[in-house]
């Protein structure tokens, strides 16, 4: 190799892990972060469609936190093939896959019963109207 390929090879490859670790931090492999990331990206981006209709807060921020895993699972994968360069197994990633569809599922879940409840609201809404 000559050294400008050498050189372009290796900022790939430090670009790719940068990409892969926020993806990480984005997906719901890095379910201990959600607290931290998602959700509160999934509530910033519904509040305003909550503004226009109260009723569309709780499925904007539930649809939001799946935009925000899926990017996160997208960018994971597209900076780990940029980092590492190789190809996984199509079993290995299925069940990737499905272990990260469910755990979405239960995070979903445990969302909505927290936006049923009253307990993740408008910002108004915690202030008095």
């Amino acid at each position: 190799m000559i050294p400008g390929a050498i050189h372009k090879n290796l900022r790939e490859r430090i670009q790719g892990s940068i990409v892969a670790t926020v993806g990480y931090l984005l997906s719901p492999l890095s379910w201990w972060n959600d607290l931290y990331l998602n959700i509160p990206i999934a509530y910033v981006l519904a509040w305003p469609v909550g503004l226009v209709d109260r009723r569309l807060f709780g499925p904007a921020m539930m649809v939001f936190y799946w935009i925000t895993n899926l990017v996160g699972l997208l960018l994971m994968h597209r900076g780990l093939r940029s980092a590492v360069g190789g190809e996984s197994s199509v079993g290995s990633l299925w069940k990737r896959v499905v272990s990260d569809v469910l755990l979405s599922l239960g995070y979903s879940a445990i969302l909505a019963v927290l936006i049923y409840k009253g307990i993740v609201r408008l910002p108004h809404e915690y202030f008095g109207e």
